[in-house]
């Protein structure tokens, strides 16, 4: 299990070094907002792309192709399900 400092640090709240306070005294509702929250670097690709959406429509561009970076990084996961009546 994470500590509620750590999942702070995964979402980008703070640095792992740094003290943390938050209002309150339940450790379970700091998680939950800690849960809750969108990290910064996310929450700044998001709000620019629904500007750009917002000024598109605006101007009566209904669709647009974009050369603009994919901004997540792409994972591989690979996912092996056994299919019914298959050998493994």
């Amino acid at each position: 299990p994470f500590t509620t400092l750590e999942l702070a640090a995964l979402q980008s709240l703070i640095e792992p070094e740094e003290y943390l306070e938050l209002e309150g005294l339940s450790d379970s509702n700091w998680r939950e907002r800690i849960g809750n929250a969108v990290p910064p670097d996310a929450a700044t690709a998001i709000a620019e792309v629904m500007g750009t959406t917002l000024l598109l429509a605006w101007s009566g561009e209904t669709f647009v192709l974009s050369a603009a970076p994919i901004w997540v990084q792409p994972v591989a996961v690979a996912l092996s399900v056994a299919q019914q009546g298959e050998q493994t």
